[in-house]
């Protein structure tokens, strides 16, 4: 019986983290340290004509500026296709090169004097202290002769790139005939997400510090393994000399899965002052060296018939990418499998423009993409007069509709009636602008969420000493998921040891292989190879015993067989294959979210004021923290319906809101009750456990669910995000 999968632990991890135990990459403080800030250019196209660096050069506790025109000597610092490939600046281009056979100049600042977006990175200060690099960036001048710039795609001007297979998925897709004539009931509405900033709490920063030929990295990455390739490949060394060290990790949503410059810039600059050196990003460094999500436009069109059965969906999306990246938003992913209708057209259209590049955030593609969708289903559930909800049931695909393939295990349906009913959600039809509470109008809303679910192979490390210190070990990151916590219950139950005697050891190159923690695919890839390594030390104890107890079946404890055997330590590994019978089934978690919001037109005030969400995430390792992963997801959708917003400056083009004084995130002032419901049901096919990743899935629909509830209180659609204050006087009846 199991005793700790199931049960809701704390996090293990917890404790050293409130009380300032825990220290993150920033928190390094090597002997005779330097550190690095970097200069952000103030324009976005043009050609750097000189760069004048004597003045900070010449300020106190200065030791060094980097710049295009000295890196490339003193740092060994030049483009290299190899290095780029690995670069989060690669990811997408596979996509886009059938589209664009001649791919566009690998992106690495300080390697020439091309500018493609405001606030790359133009020169680079190296000081004793922080405080002495921050004041040495006000010194230096570059010069630039500007050139024309555009940040935003025009879909009826703009010259598109239509990339191919991207996420796992076609991005042009086209099933069946568009039908001619009129349908008996038909949407057609453009929807419109603005740009989205990661902002975890910790920003990026890497330490590296040199011992004879080798380097330690302390990173803030969502991937140690991934990093220590890049920056090995960068340094052109091999990777065994290269040790990256990322214990705890302070929030990362996309912005860290990815390998970016600085992570290699650091270890160069450390290499050539022959010093440590903390290379650390501001917060305004954070949106423009480390990805965001881009803008998105999208254009849904829906055709039914009289009781809501879809006929045709077509969902087009334009979406930037940057000049030299790769990246773009895959927003069709979600409408390619939710819904079954004969007739089926899903295209992207990507325009280069002179952004910053994206990256992934948090369920790329499928958040903004489930926006679109899911508000267009309402629009069509008031179009029939059906409740939405039904309207959902009714398109309900039983099969993965795009491959033509069974389910793992697909228990949507039960999540909208355990939702509904959890939520109080109305059985017919009700009109909006019907339900007030005093002077607020009261709407209600919902939304259907799905995320893939995937696997990698992984291997985790056990540790058994001869006094009973059992450690878990690999080279896995907790980026605040709870991976500490969980690998500890999953090794406790299978060796039935106390869990609070189990040492997790985390983000570490020294230690197994492990896939980056992205994509919602940690505990499927870990949980696996955790068990295994229990099995195999099972069987090496059992092997022991029978060897050296004096009985063959004598209970001995694992410290008694190891003194017998003369044993300090057992040390054993145990590995995972990733995803098998990939190709026989489609694996995804389902759930549906409710929404309810009250709305006073007078001053333009939206309040969410309750949120249920049921989830089919299969078996549920720890109900706390799988909880917690959900809380967190939601109230980024909740920020993202009503808050969240960067924009570009109309004629410079820099990001306006690249902090936190600017850019609004929500406030336990803005989050309500939530209640997370888990079915809770093992999806067997997909591995022993039963369990799912669940880290991204409380993202998508969280939004639409918020702009539908928006509508049923007001009356008005809102099809662009954020939904401001303004907005919602402005649409008020006149």
């Amino acid at each position: 019986m199991l005793k700790q999968i199931g049960s809701p632990r704390s996090r293990i991890d917890g404790s050293a983290k409130v009380t300032g135990h825990a220290a993150y990459a920033a928190d390094r403080r090597a002997a005779d340290q330097l550190y690095a800030l970097a200069v952000r250019s103030p324009v976005a196209a043009g050609i750097m004509t000189g760069i004048d660096t004597a003045a900070a050069r010449a300020a106190p506790g200065v030791v060094a500026v980097y710049t295009h025109e000295n890196a490339a000597a003193l740092l060994d610092w030049t483009p290299d296709p190899d290095v780029f490939a690995l670069s989060g600046e690669a990811l997408g281009r596979t996509a886009l090169a059938a589209a664009e056979p001649e791919a566009p100049p690998a992106y690495l600042p300080l390697a020439g004097p091309d500018i493609v977006f405001a606030g790359q990175w133009i020169a680079v200060v190296v000081a004793e202290t922080l405080e002495a690099a921050r004041q040495a960036t006000l010194c230096i001048r570059p010069g630039i002769d500007a050139a024309p710039a555009s940040v935003h795609p025009r879909p009826d001007d703009d010259r598109f790139l239509d990339p191919g297979f991207f996420f796992a998925a076609d991005m042009q897709v086209e099933r069946g005939t568009w039908p001619s004539g009129a349908a008996e009931t038909a949407i057609c509405e453009t929807y419109r997400t603005p740009m989205q900033l990661h902002h975890p709490m910790e920003p990026s920063a890497t330490v590296a510090h040199w011992d004879g030929d080798a380097v330690t990295v302390h990173d803030s990455t969502q991937g140690t393994m991934a990093a220590r390739d890049y920056i090995a490949r960068s340094l052109k060394v091999p990777a065994e000399k290269v040790r990256v060290v990322a214990a705890y990790v302070g929030g990362g949503f996309g912005g860290k899965n990815q390998m970016w410059p600085h992570q290699a810039l650091a270890a160069h600059i450390a290499r050539a002052l022959k010093r440590p050196v903390r290379l650390q990003l501001t917060r305004a460094d954070m949106a423009v060296a480390s990805g965001h999500r881009s803008g998105t436009e999208q254009r849904i069109a829906l055709r039914s018939d009289r009781d809501g059965a879809l006929s045709a969906l077509r969902h087009v999306s334009y979406v930037p990418t940057s000049m030299r990246g790769n990246f773009f938003e895959p927003c069709g992913l979600n409408t390619l499998i939710l819904y079954d209708t004969p007739v089926l057209e899903v295209r992207h259209h990507v325009a280069r423009k002179n952004i910053p590049s994206p990256t992934p955030f948090r369920a790329p593609g499928e958040t903004p993409g489930s926006f679109a969708m899911e508000c267009a289903m309402d629009e069509l559930a008031f179009r029939l007069r059906m409740n939405p909800l039904e309207l959902r049931r009714r398109n309900f695909a039983a099969e993965d509709p795009c491959h033509r393939r069974p389910w793992s295990s697909n228990q949507l349906l039960e999540c909208y009636r355990r939702g509904g009913e959890a939520f109080g959600w109305p059985a017919g039809f009700v009109p909006p602008r019907t339900l007030r509470d005093g002077d607020a109008l009261v709407g209600y809303g919902m939304a259907t969420t799905a995320y893939p679910a995937p696997a990698l192979p992984a291997t985790v490390r056990l540790r058994l000493d001869v006094a009973g210190s059992l450690s878990v070990e690999t080279s896995a990151t907790d980026i605040g998921t709870g991976m500490y916590t969980i690998l500890a219950q999953t090794v406790a139950d299978a060796l039935d040891h106390p869990f609070d005697d189990i040492v997790v050891r985390l983000g570490d190159t020294s230690l197994p292989l492990a896939p980056t923690a992205g994509r919602s695919k940690s505990t499927a890839s870990l949980l696996p190879a955790a068990a295994r390594a229990c099995t195999e030390l099972r069987a090496r104890l059992e092997e022991l015993a029978r060897r050296h107890a004096s009985s063959p079946s004598s209970n001995r404890s694992p410290s008694a067989i190891l003194e017998a055997a003369g044993r300090d330590e057992l040390v054993v590994e145990g590995s995972s294959a990733g995803m098998t019978g990939a190709k026989e089934r489609s694996y995804y978690s389902f759930g549906a979210h409710f929404v309810e919001v009250r709305v006073d037109e007078a001053i333009g005030r939206i309040r969410v004021s309750r949120i249920v969400s049921a989830l089919d995430c299969g078996r549920i390792i720890n109900p706390k923290t799988a909880a917690s992963q959900i809380k967190g997801g939601i109230i980024f959708g909740l920020g993202m319906a009503l808050m969240e917003a960067a924009e570009f400056h109309p004629t410079h083009h820099r990001i306006v809101g690249d902090n936190l004084a600017d850019y609004a995130v929500p406030v336990n002032a803005d989050v309500p009750d939530i209640d997370v419901i888990f079915l809770d049901t093992p999806d067997d096919a997909f591995n022993e456990f039963g369990a799912r990743g669940l880290g991204e899935i409380g993202v998508p629909g969280m939004a639409a669910a918020i702009a539908n509830a928006a509508f049923h209180a007001t009356g008005r659609r809102f099809r662009s995000l954020p939904i401001t204050p303004a907005a919602i006087v402005g649409a008020r009846p006149g």
